[in-house]
C-alpha cells in the first residue's frame, strides 16, 4: 500500500453510510516516527547542514525536511534500510575519529566527515558506504524543502493556485473545429 493511501482512505471509509446513521469523521493521522529519537536527531542536523538557514529562508528542519523523510523511511522498507545503515554508519565513523556521536560532534569535525562523502568520486573507498548515504539524504533533503511552503518561495513557485474561469485557448478550437465532419 503506497504511503499516503491508508490514511487516505480512513477518512473515506468513515463516511460511508453503512444504515446507521452517518458515521463520525474519522480522528487525523498522527504522525508515528520511524527513527529513534537519537537517530532524527542526526537526521535534522544532517538536513540543516545542507540546507542551512540563511537571511531569506529557513534551514531545511524548519520546513518538515527531516518529518518528510521519517515518513518515507516508515513507508519503504529499502529507504529505511538505507537509513538505519547510514545513520550507524555516520555515528560509528565519527566515534572512531572524534570520540562522539555524529550529533555530538563539534560542526567543524560533522564538516569534515562530510566532505570526504560528499563527492562519490574522490571518496576513499571504505567510505563509499557513506557516501551512497549521504547521496540520499542530501537528494531527499532537496526534495523535502523544495516541496514545503519555503521552498515554494524560494523558486518563486505560482502553481497551485484554481482557476475562477476557464476559456479553451483558441487554436485548440481551431484544431478540434477543423477535424470534426457533421
Amino acid at each position: 500500500m503506497a504511503i499516503g493511501t491508508a490514511v487516505a482512505a480512513a477518512p473515506l471509509a468513515a463516511r460511508q453510510h453503512h444504515g446507521h446513521g452517518v458515521a463520525a469523521p474519522a480522528p487525523a493521522a498522527k504522525h508515528q516516527a520511524y527513527l529513534a529519537p537519537h537517530e532524527f536527531a542526526t537526521l535534522r542536523i544532517l538536513c540543516d547542514l545542507i540546507l542551512p538557514a540563511d537571511d531569506t529562508s529557513p534551514a531545511a528542519s524548519a520546513t518538515g525536511a527531516s518529518e518528510y523523510i521519517d515518513r518515507l523511511c516508515r513507508g519503504s522498507v529499502r529507504i529505511a534500510r538505507t537509513y538505519d545503515g547510514g545513520l550507524v554508519w555516520l555515528d560509528a565513523t565519527c566515534a572512531k575519529l572524534h570520540g562522539v556521536p555524529f550529533r555530538e560532534a563539534a560542526e567543524g569535525q560533522r564538516i569534515a566527515i562530510l566532505e570526504k562523502i560528499a563527492y562519490p568520486e574522490k571518496t576513499p573507498p571504505e567510505w563509499q558506504a557513506g557516501a551512497v548515504f549521504f547521496d540520499w539524504v542530501r537528494k531527499m533533503t532537496l526534495d523535502g524543502y523544495y516541496t514545503s511552503p519555503a521552498g515554494y518561495r524560494d523558486v518563486g513557485y505560482q502553481g497551485g493556485k484554481g482557476m475562477t474561469t476557464y476559456q479553451v485557448p483558441e487554436e485548440a478550437l481551431r484544431q478540434a473545429l477543423s477535424r470534426w465532419k457533421p
